[in-house]
C-alpha cells in the first residue's frame, strides 16, 4: 500500500527513572546510554521526517525528559510544522518545564492510580506527588497537560476513582489497554468490554475502534488491518529504523542521514508487503501501531476510531 508515514515514534531514550511494572524497557541492556544519538542527528531526521510527509512525531522512551537535547529537538520539531507529543512520567518534569513549555502540542503525565500508594507501587518508584505538581505547574506555564492511565485485567476496578480524580482535576484523560508486552498478558476481552461501559462521560476518552479490535481478538495474519510500516515510522536511540515495528523488531537499519532515502528502499518497500502477515503477526493488539492504521484503513474500526479521536480532541479543548 503506497501512503505517507503519519506518525513518527522516536525512541530519544531507553533509560527510565521509573520502573513500570507493566513495561520493561528500563530493564533493557540493547542499547546503552551511550549510544544515543546527538541532538544533531535528531533534528536532521526530523527534518527528513517532513519531507516524507509525517504529521506527528511521538517523542517516547524510557523516559524522554532524560533525553539530555529534548529541548532542542521539540523546538526544531515544532519549528518545521510537526505536531509532538511527549508523554512522561512526570518525575523530572519539573527540571525540564522551562525548557519545553510551548514546544509540545500534546503533553501526557502517566497516571496508574488515584492514590499515591496503589500509582508508586505500579511505578515502582515515589512519583505521585511529582505528578500531580507537574499538572499544576503545566497549567501555570499555559500549557494543556492531559491525564494517560494505562488498563490492565489487575487495575480495572480502579478506574472509576482514577476518572473522578482526572475530572475533579479538570484534566483531560485518556484510557490506554494495556497490550501483550514484557511478560504481561495484556487487557482481556471480558476486561476491554467493561472498560467500554465504564470509560463514559466528561472528561474521558478511548479509542473504541481500538477496544472494539481488541475485542475482535486483534490483528488476523490472513486479512490484516495493521498497517505498521506505512502508517509509522520508528527510529531507535541509536539512530536505527526499526522494521516492521518497535515491539517486533527484525530488521534495525542504520540511518546515518538517510532517512529519507531509507524510507523508500527495498527492505522498507518488502517490509510494507509483509505488514500485519507474519506468524507473530497474529492475535497482535500493540495500540502503538493498530490505532494509526485504524484511522488509515476504511472498515469496522474506523469510524468509531475517528469519531473516538474527535471526543478526545474537543474534551482536550474544553479542559482550561
Amino acid at each position: 500500500m503506497n501512503m505517507k508515514p503519519f506518525i513518527c515514534n522516536y525512541y530519544l531514550t531507553y533509560r527510565c527513572n521509573a520502573r513500570c511494572s507493566f513495561c520493561g524497557i528500563w530493564n533493557s541492556n540493547d542499547i546503552p546510554a551511550s549510544c544515543e544519538a546527538s541532538s544533531d542527528v535528531v533534528c536532521r531526521n526530523l527534518g527528513d521526517l517532513k519531507r516524507l510527509g509525517v504529521r506527528v512525531v511521538d517523542f517516547t522512551g524510557g523516559e524522554p525528559l532524560l533525553y539530555a537535547g529534548i529541548g532542542r529537538v521539540l523546538r526544531f520539531a515544532r519549528s518545521r510544522g510537526l505536531f509532538t507529543t511527549l508523554t512522561t512520567n512526570g518525575i523530572r518534569y519539573g527540571e525540564c518545564s522551562a525548557e519545553i513549555a510551548g514546544h509540545v502540542n500534546l503533553l501526557q503525565f502517566s497516571l496508574d492510580a488515584a492514590e499515591e500508594r496503589a500509582h508508586d507501587a505500579v511505578k515502582g518508584v515515589s512519583s505521585f506527588g511529582r505528578v500531580m505538581d507537574g499538572v499544576n505547574l503545566a497549567r501555570f506555564l499555559g500549557e494543556r497537560p492531559t491525564f494517560i492511565h494505562t488498563v490492565t485485567d489487575e487495575n480495572l476496578a480502579g478506574v472509576p476513582s482514577v476518572i473522578d480524580l482526572a475530572r475533579k482535576m479538570n484534566i483531560p484523560l485518556f484510557l490506554n489497554p494495556c497490550f501483550p508486552y514484557f511478560g504481561n498478558k495484556g487487557l482481556s476481552a471480558g476486561s476491554a468490554r467493561e472498560l467500554g461501559r465504564i470509560a463514559r462521560g466528561r472528561g474521558v476518552s478511548i479509542d473504541r475502534g481500538f477496544l472494539s479490535f481488541l475485542i475482535d481478538g486483534g490483528n488476523k495474519s490472513g486479512h490484516p488491518d495493521c498497517l505498521a510500516v506505512s502508517s509509522t515510522l520508528v527510529i531507535s536511540p541509536d539512530d536505527h529504523m526499526i522494521l516492521p515495528c518497535f515491539h517486533k523488531g527484525i530488521t534495525r537499519i542504520p540511518i546515518q542521514g538517510r532517512l529519507f532515502a531509507l524510507r523508500h528502499s527495498p527492505a522498507v518497500r518488502k517490509e510494507k508487503a509483509k505488514e500485519g502477515r507474519y506468524p507473530f503477526c497474529e492475535g497482535c493488539a500493540v495500540n502503538c501501531y493498530i490505532r494509526a492504521s485504524l484511522f488509515r484503513k476504511p472498515g469496522k474500526y474506523f469510524l468509531p476510531t475517528l469519531l473516538s479521536a474527535a471526543k478526545y480532541i474537543f474534551e482536550y479543548y474544553r479542559a482550561k
